[in-house]
């Protein structure tokens, strides 16, 4: 019986540990685009199709989270 407060005391931290974090992130996200233009050419009545990917980086200490873009 003198166990029973033991395990509950243990169950009780184990929660506690989980449901708050140690310690809050520090720092900030810096995005980095090593390419921020891209010439497609002339493309004037042209059926061409054209892609081109542009890499984006996180150059910072805590996650960056993107929430919209668009073409601009």
């Amino acid at each position: 019986m003198k166990r029973l407060p033991v395990i509950l005391c243990f169950l009780f931290l184990l929660a506690a540990v989980q449901i708050w974090p140690a310690t809050p992130p520090t720092g900030k996200p810096k995005m980095v685009i090593e390419q921020d233009t891209f010439d497609a050419g002339e493309l004037y009545r042209s059926a061409a199709k054209i892609e081109h990917t542009f890499i984006i980086k996180n150059a910072g200490t805590t996650p960056l989270n993107i929430l919209s873009a668009t073409p601009g």
